[in-house]
């Protein structure tokens, strides 16, 4: 498959979904937290795993790909008969997937270390798209969901799974102050509104299930038509 890769370059201008220079950048953050990853959010976001890959539903012969592979919690879930690529872009993360994938003896996920905001990919490559844990880590949320959409073909899935804030501010100023302190830190934006997020990327939810507690969501997409997101 990587012999009939094709590297786009993309600008990535700022914008509000950007974090800000004052975020560590991703691949330190998570240099950081590869030793302890599967400590920290192992079997406490399990649940929201396995609803994804429910709802992600992978069939033989399907092409998918997962943005954001970590350390392949997700990634040993998939059916052989799948054509799985799996990405990152922290190279210690994709070390330990790489030895979890082996152990498991899975031949049929391919890992790659990659930029999610510049897929090396065709348009309309795969069956399914598949976001873990990555759209409120990555200083252009906005840009990953494109090149999601990009590399999906047309009717096919587009799945995330992730940390939304309530769009009705319900968590309050104080939370709110909270999660930005928590973004300078982390990296992680807690703040993110799923409803915004999803219009401003041209995507809308076909389904939404609240996982882990509903700390997470699990959010089924497709192409924003005429007449979504009208008020």
């Amino acid at each position: 498959m990587q012999g009939r890769l094709r590297i786009r370059r993309r600008a990535s201008p700022d914008g509000p979904w950007r974090h800000g220079s004052t975020v560590p950048p991703v691949e330190a953050v998570y240099k950081r937290l590869a030793p302890v990853y599967d400590l920290l959010y192992g079997v406490g976001l399990q649940h929201g795993r396995r609803r994804a890959m429910a709802r992600l539903s992978p069939r033989a012969g399907e092409r998918i790909l997962e943005i954001g592979v970590g350390t392949g919690l997700s990634a040993v879930g998939y059916p052989s008969g799948c054509q799985v690529v799996a990405i990152d872009l922290s190279a210690p993360m994709l070390a330990r997937a790489r030895a979890r994938l082996a152990r498991r003896r899975v031949g049929h996920v391919a890992l790659c270390r990659m930029d999610g905001t510049q897929l090396a990919f065709p348009d309309a490559r795969f069956d399914a798209v598949y976001a873990p844990y990555v759209i409120n880590v990555v200083p252009d949320p906005l840009l990953v969901a494109r090149e999601m959409l990009r590399v999906c073909r047309p009717g096919g899935r587009l799945v995330l799974l992730n940390h939304f804030a309530p769009a009705d501010g319900s968590t309050g100023v104080t939370t709110r102050l909270a999660g930005g302190v928590a973004t300078r830190a982390t990296g992680v934006n807690w703040n993110l509104e799923l409803d915004a997020f999803l219009r401003d990327a041209g995507l809308t939810a076909l389904s939404v299930d609240h996982v882990n507690l509903r700390v997470s969501s699990v959010v089924v997409c497709r192409k924003c038509q005429p007449g979504d997101h009208r008020p």
